[in-house]
């Protein structure tokens, strides 16, 4: 009996090199995109609960919110949370390398797609996944930057918040470190 592929299953299968196993690819991915988010996120807990604590002091022997004091910047909130999720973004270039040189080994089929009428083919087929996984992690960056800046307005006090936290929010997404 024949396994029914689905749709997305084809269109990947034309997206990566003839006979290359792309599911291993996906889940070494997905591993990836779930790592980094749980660093990412643990990371930004990390800054950010040490941050909001330092705005409370002793004042009569009661800890208390001190409301002369500012939370830090979000953007240095931010600071090595993403590291993960760069490391992905930047191993997408060894897996666009090794679909190049998939062509050559095996049964070097290098020569089949020389012949084909669209010269443009294997180029195709060797950068197209390693592109898409790059706009993913970058997408999963913007998204978790744009979901940590609403916990920071969330639970931090009011008087302590910066003059602008908008501003700092598009210096975050624009890739900005304090």
């Amino acid at each position: 009996m024949r396994k029914r592929e689905s749709s997305f299953s084809r269109w990947v299968a034309r997206q990566v090199p003839p006979g290359l196993d792309w599911w291993t690819e996906a889940k070494w991915a997905i591993s990836g995109l779930v790592v980094g988010a749980f660093w990412s996120l643990t990371a930004f807990c990390y800054q950010f609960y040490n941050a909001r604590n330092r705005l409370y002091g002793w004042v009569n022997e009661k800890y208390v919110l001190v409301e002369s004091r500012t939370i830090a910047p979000f953007p240095e909130l931010l600071d090595k949370s993403m590291a993960v999720l760069l490391l992905g973004m930047v191993l997408t270039i060894p897996l666009a390398c090794y679909h190049c040189a998939y062509y050559y080994l095996g049964s070097r089929s290098i020569y089949v797609m020389r012949r084909l009428p669209d010269r443009w083919e294997q180029w195709r087929r060797c950068l197209a996944v390693p592109v898409l996984l790059a706009a993913v992690f970058l997408l999963a960056i913007e998204l978790l930057t744009f979901v940590y800046f609403l916990k920071f307005l969330l639970e931090t006090p009011d008087p302590c918040l910066p003059s602008d936290p908008w501003r700092q929010l598009l210096y975050a997404l624009g890739g900005g470190r304090a």
